[in-house]
């Protein structure tokens, strides 16, 4: 019984530690990322490599992306694409 009762404590801390671990976003392939040329790639393209983003927003030349991931144990990666028109201006990852 208190065998048990300790493997239940036990499951509970594990399950505790893993709940306060949130992942946010898709990991970012740092491939996919050198596959980005400014005046070329277009927004399919983006989509293509790396989804939806997490977040859309106006910017002065079009709109901007923003894609980022969170492991929960502080790892993170984040990548910015900035559009004109159809066509990557500017771009940031890290």
């Amino acid at each position: 019984m208190k065998k048990t009762s300790l493997n239940l404590v036990i499951l509970t801390i594990l399950l505790a530690a893993c709940a306060s671990a949130p992942v946010i976003g898709r990991r970012i392939p740092p491939d996919h990322v050198q596959q980005i040329r400014s005046g070329y790639t277009t927004r399919d393209d983006i989509v293509n490599l790396f989804g939806m983003p997490l977040r859309s927003v106006p910017g002065e030349t079009g709109e901007i992306w923003v894609y980022r991931y969170l492991d929960g144990r502080g790892g993170n990666q984040e990548l910015i694409v900035s559009f004109t028109g159809d066509l990557v201006s500017v771009f940031s990852y890290r």
